[in-house]
C-alpha cells in the first residue's frame, strides 16, 4: 500500500535548515575577509594619492604644502598656509577610519611631510627623520607604506 505523502518530514527540513547555516556562515567569513583586504587597499591608495597631490599643489601654487599623517584621527590631509589670512588651511583630507575602517599608526605620530614651491621635499621642515613607516590595519589585514626623508612614498 502507498501513501501519498504531501510536505517534507521534520527531518528533511532540519537537514536542509543545517546546511543553509553552514553555508550562510562560510559566506559571511568570506565576505569579512575581502571587507577588509578592500578597506586596506582603498586606505593605501587614497595615501599615495594625497601625497602626490600633495606634491603637486606646491608646484602649481608656489608655496610650501604640507602631508599630515594624523594617526590619532586615523586621517591623511594636505594643508598649506594662506598668503591671505596667514593660516593654515586643509586643501584635502580623508579619514581612513571613519571610510573604510582602517587604523593607521606611524612610526612618529602626528608626522608631517613639506614639500616646497618646486615640488620636493624639504628635510628641515619635516617631523620625522630617516624614513617613516605607516600601518594601515583593519581586522587581520594590514598594508605598510614608507615615505623617505625626500618626499618619495611608496608600498612596504
Amino acid at each position: 500500500m502507498h501513501r501519498n505523502r504531501q510536505g517534507f518530514t521534520i527531518l528533511e527540513l532540519i537537514t536542509v535548515m543545517v546546511i543553509s547555516t553552514v553555508l550562510a556562515g562560510i559566506v559571511t567569513v568570506s565576505f569579512s575577509r575581502v571587507q577588509g583586504q578592500l578597506g586596506v587597499q582603498s586606505a593605501q591608495s587614497n595615501f599615495l594619492s594625497l601625497h602626490a597631490q600633495a606634491r603637486a599643489f606646491a608646484s602649481e601654487r608656489g608655496t610650501m604644502v604640507f602631508f599630515v599623517v594624523d594617526d590619532a584621527d586615523d586621517e591623511f590631509r594636505v594643508e598649506w598656509v594662506n598668503p591671505d589670512s596667514g593660516e593654515r588651511e586643509v586643501l584635502n583630507s580623508v579619514s581612513v577610519g571613519r571610510e573604510f575602517n582602517v587604523n593607521v599608526s606611524a612610526s612618529e605620530s602626528g608626522a608631517q611631510l613639506c614639500f616646497t614651491p618646486r615640488g620636493i621635499a624639504d628635510p628641515g621642515c619635516n617631523t620625522f627623520t630617516g624614513t617613516l613607516r605607516v600601518e594601515l590595519v583593519r581586522a587581520n589585514r594590514s598594508a605598510s607604506l614608507l615615505v623617505l626623508q625626500l618626499g618619495q612614498a611608496r608600498e612596504a
